[in-house]
């Protein structure tokens, strides 16, 4: 599966995570783009690009953890917080998901991203994100009712 047709695959997955919603809607995904300084040149609507730089944020991978953690054990989600003018404050929201991935999801250190892979501009290390986030997905997936809101 190529790079791009597994970030759309993944894009339709993450319309299933409570709240995720937000992150998804195209105008701020395209606003993202613009303000991201990426160093490649990004297309509008180029679902690589649109995780690329949204994950770079940490807080929609924070969201994502939610989803599978019990409601005391949840990351604080400032989903008003995306810009990258605190770079280290997004460096840290990942680390927070990295370390969660192995520390409480017990994943092995071959399934999860470092953060050096998540930023440097690097299809294989983006591709070994992809395969950490949609581990984390399959856990949500396999537990129905984990990461559903009480009404």
């Amino acid at each position: 599966m190529s790079l791009q047709a597994s970030c759309l695959n993944l894009m339709d997955r993450l319309a299933g995570v409570p709240d995720f919603d937000h992150f998804l809607n195209p105008t701020l995904l395209l606003q993202l783009q613009a303000n991201s300084n990426a160093i490649w040149e990004t297309t509008p609507n180029d679902p690589v690009s649109q995780l690329w730089i949204l994950f770079r944020l940490g807080t929609p991978l924070a969201c994502i953890l939610n989803s599978v953690r019990p409601p005391n054990q949840q990351l604080n989600v400032d989903s008003g917080d995306l810009s990258f003018a605190n770079i280290n404050a997004c460096k840290e929201r990942v680390f927070h998901f990295i370390v969660a991935c192995l520390q409480d999801l017990h994943f092995t250190h071959e399934n999860v991203f470092t953060i050096s892979e998540l930023y440097h501009d690097n299809p294989e290390g983006f591709l070994k994100v992809l395969n950490t986030v949609g581990k984390v997905l399959d856990r949500l997936e396999a537990s129905p009712g984990l990461g559903a809101t009480a009404v």
